[in-house]
């Protein structure tokens, strides 16, 4: 099962800044779910995102 992971959390993981990770979700990018008031990214979504950017730069 994969975990919720914060803005800070995913942050770690993808070394992007505050704007950029918005960005990302707002584009579709990087998807994420909403739980009331808080946005989350699964690992999941991260390591897709993580995939993504290898396939384009090889």
């Amino acid at each position: 099962m994969s975990q919720l992971l914060t803005e800070q959390e995913v942050r770690k993981r993808i070394p992007i800044g505050h704007s950029k990770y918005y960005e990302l979700i707002i584009s579709g990018e990087l998807r994420s779910v909403k739980i009331g008031r808080r946005r989350f990214v699964t690992e999941q979504a991260v390591a897709d995102y993580i995939a993504k950017l290898d396939g384009v730069a090889a």
